[in-house]
């Protein structure tokens, strides 16, 4: 009687071991059903996509981020035409991608009057990885954050002609723009010879904005902050963004695409980094801190693992099921032992 007993419990002890394994493998797949989702994981490609229609970002994780108005500084806005952005990213071995996708039912990509403005999408990061996380709203001093920002009218401002914007508009003359009498200048006029430039004044200034050469060549502006009215934009020759963006279904998808090899650190494998996001919607006339801003999330870079990393939860459950079978034929032997000797 007092063999069944021990028999029962020890078998009792077995099975509870061999449930602690499978709750071991299933726990993290229960947990993150049911906790909050915050990080983004970027996997690896041969070459990650410009196209934010291509295939490729079908098989991308992705991470859905609300997005709240920017109400801790003036200019404050309380409400906001962008209430979430899905992201997505890939990476290769130069470059990290992420695919931005919103909800914006206008489609403004001109501000050739004084009362438009435009959509735009940022994603943020740390500017140092080894220093604390800093402020999500545009970094803190010293502990500086890197921007890199779309504006839809960089990208379709060529499709957008001053003449367009204002067809009955009438000029004299506009000098040293290779423009004829009664003809309608572009910015990018002042650019066919390089002398000609200080006469348009804040290109000649050094100013993004005000720079078509830069606007031709990408849509996406890198910046650094360091803190709410800080934000700078870095020298010309150190633009290495790029970037599309496409209209879909009441709304945008945009890819923004980054090199790994930053400045002051490198995106390697296996790394995470804090990431924020900020977008803008020109038709709720939305501009400068004027947004929508999300807080911070994570970014992972995927590393890749031997096949090991696969076989060894099936290892741990056929080695439990092993000691369990064991542990049983040792218990009926006793049992068995002990029944003799009762005799």
């Amino acid at each position: 009687m007092n063999a069944g007993k021990s028999l029962i419990s020890r078998r009792s002890m077995l099975l509870a071991s061999s449930a602690a394994a499978v709750g071991w493998l299933v726990w993290p797949f229960t947990r993150s059903v049911s906790a909050q989702k915050a990080s983004l994981i970027a996997k690896q490609v041969d070459r990650v996509p410009d196209d934010p229609e291509a295939s490729l970002w079908q098989k991308a994780d992705s991470l859905e981020v609300p997005m709240a108005p920017q109400a801790v500084v003036k200019p404050r806005t309380y409400e906001t035409g962008v209430g979430i952005v899905t992201a997505r990213a890939l990476y290769d071995d130069n470059r990290l991608a992420f695919l931005l996708e919103w909800d914006d039912a206008g489609e403004d990509v001109s501000i050739g009057g004084v009362g438009s403005f435009r959509d735009a999408v940022a994603v943020q990061f740390p500017s140092e990885s080894t220093k604390g996380i800093p402020y999500f709203g545009m970094g803190e001093l010293n502990n500086p954050v890197t921007i890199y920002h779309w504006k839809a009218d960089w990208q379709f401002a060529s499709d957008y002609d001053t003449n367009d914007e204002f067809p009955n508009m009438a000029v004299d003359w506009y000098p040293f723009t290779g423009r004829g009498p009664s003809e309608i200048a572009e910015a990018s006029d002042y650019g066919k010879e390089e002398a000609n430039k200080v006469f348009h004044t804040s290109w000649w200034a050094g100013s993004s904005l005000a720079n078509p050469d830069l606007q031709a060549k990408t849509p996406v502006e890198k910046l650094t902050a360091e803190g709410f009215g800080t934000i700078s934009s870095v020298n010309v020759g150190k633009q290495d963004g790029s970037g599309k963006g496409v209209r879909k279904e009441g709304g945008w998808k945009t890819v923004i695409s980054i090199p790994r090899a930053q400045e002051r650190f490198s995106f390697e494998r296996g790394d995470t980094m804090p990431l924020a996001f900020a977008a803008w919607d020109g038709s709720s006339k939305e501009r400068g801190g004027e947004k929508a801003i999300s807080t911070w999330y994570f970014l992972s870079l995927e590393k890749a693992v031997g096949p090991f990393a696969y076989i060894s939860p099936l290892l741990v459950v056929a080695g439990v099921a092993i000691v369990q079978v064991l542990g049983l034929r040792l218990l009926r032997r006793k049992e068995k032992q002990d029944g003799e000797t009762n005799r």
